[in-house]
């Protein structure tokens, strides 16, 4: 009974950290952000799903790096449609993460878009990341 009073108490905090960390997501200075989007997927909460995939079109490349890998930590399918997306930012980081991510959900949808990547990106860690990912997610 103690255990189910303590973890009763401690919801609150959580849903307070992660609605602290949506908002530092969405309006704090681009270091915050990509400190917020790495923690939202630490703690794996499913509130954080929409707005990490409205993070993926941040202007700041290490955000949507950290909101690709936060996905993939998280999870949800419903993230898979814009990290397939992700796989053709113009920055080789977020290409990385996003097929990492991918790779982590194991969604059928995107063994074609890793494929491809696998076999066509300029930069040989990226290759790398997609051909691991498809292996991963089967």
């Amino acid at each position: 009974m103690a255990l189910l009073v303590l973890a009763a108490l401690s919801i609150p905090a959580v849903a307070d950290e992660v609605d602290d960390l949506i908002l530092d997501l969405k309006y704090g200075t681009s270091d915050v952000r990509a400190d917020a989007a790495g923690a939202l997927g630490e703690i794996g909460d499913l509130r954080a799903v929409d707005p990490l995939i409205l993070a993926l079109n941040d202007s700041y490349s290490d955000v949507r790096e950290e909101a690709a890998e936060a996905l993939g930590n998280i999870g949800d399918p419903q993230a898979v449609d814009p990290l397939i997306l992700a796989l053709n930012d113009s920055d080789s980081d977020v290409r990385e993460e996003a097929a990492g991510a991918l790779g982590n959900i194991g969604d059928p949808r995107a063994v074609e878009p890793l494929t491809y990547l696998a076999s066509k990106d300029g930069r040989e860690w990226v290759r790398a990341a997609a051909a691991a990912a498809v292996i991963e997610g089967q």
